[in-house]
């Protein structure tokens, strides 16, 4: 099992670690800062390095219940080295900005328009997420809509990453009116939570990487939307810089 250290700390930016096993184009290590792609957010890059040498980390991903980081260059280190892991800063970042917005987004229109996010893909420069039941987004819609969830980033509100016991979590998110399809969907046997709360705006399950504040999202720019299926429809948009 690979320790997930970006689950309690989301600012990490390198970390030292044992080579576990070394498959034919990736690592697998006791540890990791690395994001693996999973929850509608792209994986983390970077580097790994021992010694003076280094191999980039393009893609890290979840499989057969490793996290495997994979590497395109031929991989010179074997297992039980240690080695020094550094994540592609400025990518991970925009992930977290971008995260954290969507929730507020994602929110906004749960309460301002009874609609629930259906699906979603975080990525640097410009994210987007499906919402259902939404036939149309016209441009008085999408003005309202990036008028509010600006209007809520400008509060500085703290973004919280909490640990709560199954049941607990579960009586907390729909005291707060999260979506409980995505609770239902979690297996029995998970046992551990990991909450985001916003202020007192928004609070979700999400094991995703986000900022600490509203305040280092900046502003929201909605771009264009269209239809994705019945009753279902994606949102595109970008941020500007605070």
């Amino acid at each position: 099992m690979t320790e997930l250290l970006h689950m309690s700390d989301n600012y990490l930016r390198e970390f030292d670690a044992t080579i576990l096993y070394v498959g034919e184009d990736y690592l697998v290590l006791d540890r990791t800062a690395f994001y693996p792609v999973g929850g509608g957010q792209t994986s983390d890059r970077g580097i790994i390095s021992k010694n003076g040498g280094s191999i980039p980390i393009h893609e890290v991903r979840k499989a057969e219940g490793e996290i495997r980081h994979y590497s395109k260059e031929s991989i010179p280190f074997a297992a039980g080295d240690v080695v020094h892991g550094k994540i592609d800063w400025d990518f991970r970042y925009e992930c977290m900005r971008f995260h954290t917005c969507q929730h507020v987004l994602s929110r906004y229109l749960q309460l301002n328009y009874e609609v629930e996010t259906v699906g979603n893909m975080i990525t640097p420069e410009k994210s987007r997420a499906d919402y259902s039941p939404l036939e149309s987004f016209d441009d008085e819609m999408k003005r309202e809509v990036e008028a509010g969830v600006n209007a809520i980033l400008k509060q500085n509100l703290p973004a919280e990453i909490l640990f709560m016991k199954r049941q607990e979590a579960i009586d907390f998110l729909r005291s707060r009116g999260y979506q409980t399809r995505y609770l239902e969907m979690v297996p029995e046997n998970v046992q551990d939570f990991r909450v985001l709360t916003i202020g007192d705006y928004d609070a979700a399950s999400c094991a995703g990487t986000h900022v600490a504040n509203t305040s280092e999202i900046g502003e929201i720019r909605i771009g264009k939307s269209k239809n994705v299926g019945a009753g279902k429809r994606r949102i595109y948009f970008t941020l500007m810089k605070p």
